[in-house]
């Protein structure tokens, strides 16, 4: 009889030291929990908050333009690159043949005309600079509905948001930069006696009406369409390719499951 009752006695005793602990009154039901882990997969599961987006497609732009500029800023950005080299203008490329099989034409203006292709692409070269400004402006401007848009458009979104926004104040800045740059390297010297020769000889050439194009405006309109064209490329790279990525935040924005479509 006394192994039942020394069992008893500890069966007591534990129970009594089992009511002094106090057990939390808010914990939570298994419901509960299931539910918390849910809220904590779908938190990682949404991937970047708006902040981050605005903040990762700002930074985009950014580098984008700075190195497209930069790119065609520099000495030869224009007139050593096959991609963006402006060469004479349609009215006098289609004569340049003529003028090269005509000895007497050739000896006079092919010097001139290739000194004066020199010169247009060092004045888009020199334009490039003229941009930044235009450029960080509409980029603070974004709204949220434009970062949104842009980032989950196709490859080159931003560079057509920053065409859309900033294209005729990036010509209007160009146009006195162009032919500030123009006139530095004396363009008039190359550019009026290659048009009056040509003029002054359009029976031999074969062309009916005098010409005159308007030389800075012709440059502006292919510098422009190189800038767009470089930040265009550059922006696909940040997209397609993680290494472009520099930064932790471009990581995390353009590797998302939001960028990716």
């Amino acid at each position: 009889m006394k192994a039942p009752l020394f069992i008893l006695a500890i069966a007591a005793s534990g129970f009594g030291a089992c009511a002094q602990i106090k057990l939390p009154s808010n914990l939570p039901t298994t419901q509960q929990a299931i539910q918390g882990l849910k809220n904590v997969v779908q938190g990682v599961e949404q991937g970047p908050t708006q902040e981050e987006i605005g903040s990762a497609l700002k930074e985009a732009l950014r580098s984008g333009v700075d190195t497209g500029v930069s790119h065609l800023a520099k000495v030869g950005g224009f007139e050593r690159n096959p991609m963006y080299h402006i060469p004479l203008p349609p009215e006098m490329a289609q004569l340049k043949e003529k003028i090269q099989k005509n000895p007497a034409l050739k000896m006079a203006l092919q010097p001139k005309l290739e000194v004066l292709e020199a010169k247009m692409n060092e004045g888009a070269e020199r334009a490039m600079k003229s941009v930044a400004p235009i450029f960080r402006e509409a980029i603070v401007s974004m709204t949220l509905e434009d970062v949104l848009g842009i980032l989950q458009g196709d490859g080159q979104a931003a560079t057509a948001y920053l065409q859309k926004t900033t294209q005729p104040s990036v010509q209007s800045a160009f146009a006195p930069v162009i032919q500030e740059a123009l006139d530095a390297v004396d363009i008039a010297r190359y550019w009026t006696p290659v048009v009056e020769a040509i003029n002054a000889n359009k029976m031999l050439l074969g062309v009916k009406e005098d010409i005159n194009p308007d030389l800075p405006a012709y440059v502006n309109g292919l510098a422009t369409i190189a800038l767009f064209k470089e930040i265009g490329i550059q922006e696909k790279k940040i997209r397609q390719n993680p290494l472009a990525r520099t930064s932790e935040l471009l990581k995390k924005v353009f590797g998302s499951k939001l960028a990716q479509g």
